[in-house]
């Protein structure tokens, strides 16, 4: 009987080492590889994160932004202040017209001219060479339009 439990004892210790034998090995190799998938996805994120920022890196452009030829100023277009009369300045109690980016009042200097007469279209300068007329917009001629009267209102006014 003593026999009989030996031999059991020795079966089971037996079986107890092939379980633990086969156990260790499944079990090493399943480590080892989950080791190897944690190490790959760490590896794969990293470029990622690395690539990510570098797609971030450039700057947007602004699809609404005016274009640049807009927000250049007109002056460094031209190459400076545009000359000639600009724009005139009538009140009850001042005359002036700016010429040359400059105010001139009613009888004051521009150059070697002097301003004497400033009306609604243009601007007078007297100077050593003569009379110079400036208009405000020289393309454009003003002429006035003869009133037509139509023919309802004719055959209304004969009633």
């Amino acid at each position: 009987m003593v026999e009989g439990m030996s031999q059991r004892m020795e079966g089971w210790w037996q079986e107890i080492d092939v379980l633990s034998r086969l156990s260790r090995a499944v079990f090493q190799g399943v480590s080892r590889s989950y080791t190897q998938f944690f190490v790959v996805c760490c590896l794969l994120s990293a470029a990622c994160f690395l690539m990510s920022s570098l797609g971030c890196a450039g700057e947007l452009i602004d699809p609404t932004r005016p274009p640049a030829i807009i927000t250049i100023p007109a002056t460094a277009i031209a190459g400076g202040p545009p000359s000639g009369l600009q724009s005139i300045i009538i009140s009850k109690k001042r005359r002036a017209a700016i010429i040359d980016g400059e105010t001139v009042e009613l009888r004051g200097k521009h150059g070697d001219a002097t301003l004497i007469e400033v009306s609604e279209t243009g601007v007078v300068l007297q100077g050593a060479q003569g009379r110079q007329v400036l208009t405000l917009f020289p393309d454009v001629k003003i002429m006035q339009k003869e009133s037509q009267v139509s023919p309802k209102l004719s055959e209304k006014e004969g009633e």
